[in-house]
């Protein structure tokens, strides 16, 4: 069966998204799309993005080979797994999505995302990686739909935003699968849910 793995940038306190909706992680140039990102594309052929993060993600990456003339070829080859993976957008709303080789998940209730989540991993293929947003990554989190947590931690701390487990029913213990140091003073983590 394929696994829902989720990949975020998170500060040394724990938020995914800082609270004045800044770009939170400085500069970029951590060097996660030549080391770590490499293996999750090779890993996975599907995207689940909420709805809100799909327009700014999709928004760049399509086109990103085009209109970002410094990109490095880590991030050259991220933007074409981009363009040539499945997307899967959450949404509350039904509407027609403007991106080709993309379906629409409408998830309104929990039962309606385990739904989704269950019959994406049914279907035949590789992985399914999560970006994001913040309200995705939590929602999955606290329905504990994750497989896999690939987590690149930065140096920074902000004492409020949106925190990826601020939603947990309980507690969520997890094994250590890889730990690897970036650029920057970055941190790349794997965890796998303990069951």
């Amino acid at each position: 069966m394929r696994e829902l793995i989720l990949f975020m940038h998170m500060s040394l306190d724990g938020f995914v998204a800082a609270s004045d909706k800044t770009t939170p992680f400085g500069t970029g140039d951590d060097g996660v799309f030549e080391t770590v990102v490499p293996k999750l594309m090779n890993e996975a052929d599907t995207l689940l993005l909420g709805r809100i993060v799909a327009d700014e993600l999709l928004g760049y990456w399509l086109t990103a080979e085009t209109n970002d003339p410094d990109l490095s070829n880590g991030a050259r080859a991220h933007a074409r797994w981009v363009t040539g993976a499945r997307k899967v957008i959450v949404s509350r709303a039904e509407e027609q999505l403007p991106w080709t080789n993309s379906e629409l998940a409408v998830v309104r209730t929990d039962s309606d995302l385990l739904r989704a989540v269950s019959e994406l991993k049914q279907r035949a293929g590789k992985n399914i990686v999560v970006y994001g947003g913040v309200r995705t990554a939590q929602n999955l989190a606290r329905l504990d739909l994750i497989d896999e947590y690939q987590l690149v931690v930065h140096p920074v701390a902000f004492g409020e935003g949106g925190a990826l487990f601020e939603k947990l029913r309980g507690r969520l213990e997890l094994k250590r699968v890889d730990a690897v140091e970036l650029k920057a003073g970055a941190v790349f983590l794997r965890h796998r849910p303990v069951r």
